[in-house]
C-alpha cells in the first residue's frame, strides 16, 4: 500500500493551491508577454476593508520550513517543479517540495517583476525543473506568493506524448460579465477554507473568501452554486470575491465525500496522466462531465501491487491500441473514443486528494469499448 501511494503521487493526493487573493499591483503577464499594473478592486468591496482584520499569510503546511524557503528563495537557491503554467491568464505556480518527503511541498504563485521574468514565465511549462530567486509578497492573502526576480529552467519537461496545445474555451473574464453567480467545482480548498480555487468550465480560478466558515467544510471536486463578485477591474489572473452579502453565497449541490465507501457503477472517456518527474508511472482515470458543464476524473486503482499492475496493463493495452489520439487535457492526456465502465467502490481518503477514486477487485470491473 505504501508503495501505491507513493507511486501514484500526484495525481492521487497533491493538490494545486493556487493564489487565493491579488496583489496590491505590479508587474502581471499578459498574453501577448507584456506586463501591466492594476489594481485589485472588487464592485461593493473595500479590498482594504476586507483584509484588515486577515490572519497572517499561511498556506504552508507543517514539515515547512517557511524560514529556510524564504532564505533560499532571497538567495536564488530554491529549487522546485512548475505546478501549473496557464499562460493566456497569467497563472503560475512554483512547487517547493521537502527533501526525501514527496508529500510534504507548499506552493507559491509566481508574480514577474520584469519583463524578462514575464518572458521566461512565458516559456516554461508544467513539470519543469526551475530554480529561482525572488520575495515573498508582503500582502494579507492567505496564501504566500512571490515576487520573481530570477529564473533558471534546470531540467525541461518532455511528455512522451505531445498532443497539440488546446485553447481554453472558457474565457475568464469575459464569459462572467453581467453573472453574479456560477457553477463550477472545488479545484482546492485550504487553510481553513481561507484558501479557495474553484473550476469554471475549463478554467481555474481563485476566490477571495471574506468568511472562512463558508468553505472550511469542501472537499475538492464538490460540486457548488457560488455568489460572485466581480473586480471592477480584474487583476490578471482574475480573481474573484464570494459574495457573502447573499443569503446563500455558496451552496454545495454534490459533495463527493457522502459517496465514501458506497457502489459505484459509472462510465467514461479514459484518462492518462503520464508519469513524470512527480509521478513515477502512468496513472489512468475516467472521466465523467454532467449536464452542467462540470467534469471529473475518478482514478481507477486497487490497493494490492499486483491487482493495480494488471489493471494498469489492461488500460495501458487499451490506450496504446489508438496511438495519436490523446487530447490535451492541462494536465492530462484524454481520449474520448475510449470508453470505459467501471464497477467498485468509491473511494476519497483526503479533502484535497486530486481525484476521486474507484477501487476495483480485479481488471475484470473494467469493461472497454472503442468508438470510431
Amino acid at each position: 500500500m505504501s508503495r501505491i501511494r507513493g507511486e501514484l503521487g500526484a495525481a492521487v493526493i497533491v493538490t494545486l493551491i493556487a493564489s487565493a487573493v491579488g496583489c496590491d499591483g505590479g508587474f502581471t503577464a499578459q498574453s501577448d508577454g507584456a506586463v501591466s499594473e492594476e489594481p485589485d478592486a472588487a464592485v461593493g468591496i473595500d479590498p482594504a476593508a476586507a483584509l484588515k482584520d486577515a490572519a497572517p499569510p499561511g498556506g504552508v503546511p507543517p514539515g515547512i520550513d517557511i524560514d529556510a524557503v524564504i532564505n533560499m528563495l532571497r538567495q536564488g537557491t530554491l529549487d522546485g517543479w512548475v505546478h501549473g503554467a496557464v499562460h493566456d491568464r497569467g497563472l503560475y505556480v512554483f512547487t517547493y517540495r521537502r527533501p526525501s518527503d514527496f508529500f510534504t511541498f507548499a506552493d507559491f504563485p509566481l508574480i514577474p517583476t520584469t519583463q524578462e521574468m514575464a518572458d521566461k514565465l512565458a516559456r516554461i511549462k508544467r513539470h519543469d525543473a526551475i530554480r529561482i530567486k525572488g520575495r515573498v509578497v508582503e500582502n494579507a492573502a492567505p496564501i504566500r506568493h512571490v515576487w520573481l526576480d530570477e529564473l533558471t529552467i534546470l531540467r525541461p519537461y518532455v511528455s512522451d506524448e505531445t498532443p497539440p496545445p488546446r485553447g481554453y474555451a472558457t474565457r475568464i473574464p469575459d464569459e462572467l460579465t453581467g453573472k453574479s453567480e456560477l457553477v463550477g467545482k472545488v479545484h482546492a480548498v485550504a487553510n481553513d477554507g481561507r484558501i479557495l480555487v474553484i473550476e469554471y468550465g475549463d478554467a481555474v480560478v481563485p476566490v477571495f473568501v471574506a468568511d472562512p466558515t463558508l468553505t472550511q467544510d469542501l472537499y475538492r471536486n464538490d460540486k457548488i452554486r457560488v455568489g460572485i463578485i466581480i473586480p471592477a477591474k480584474p487583476p490578471r489572473p482574475t480573481h474573484l470575491w464570494l459574495a457573502t452579502n447573499r443569503p446563500r453565497p455558496l451552496e454545495v449541490l454534490e459533495r463527493l465525500v457522502d459517496r465514501h465507501g458506497k457502489p459505484i457503477d459509472t462510465e467514461g472517456a479514459l484518462v492518462r496522466f503520464p508519469r513524470s518527474p512527480q509521478i513515477t508511472l502512468d496513472v489512468y482515470a475516467l472521466q465523467v462531465s454532467d449536464a452542467d458543464g462540470v467534469t471529473r476524473e475518478y482514478t481507477l486503482l486497487n490497493n494490492d501491487p499486483t491487482v493495480f499492475a494488471a489493471i494498469g496493463k489492461k488500460l495501458a493495452d487499451a490506450w496504446k491500441s489508438r496511438p495519436g489520439e490523446g487530447l490535451d487535457g492541462r494536465n492530462k492526456l484524454v481520449n474520448p473514443a475510449i470508453r470505459v465502465r467501471a464497477r467498485g467502490t468509491f473511494n476519497i481518503i483526503d479533502r484535497n486528494q486530486a481525484n476521486a477514486q474507484i477501487l476495483l477487485s480485479s481488471p475484470d470491473d473494467l469493461t472497454i469499448t472503442f468508438r470510431p
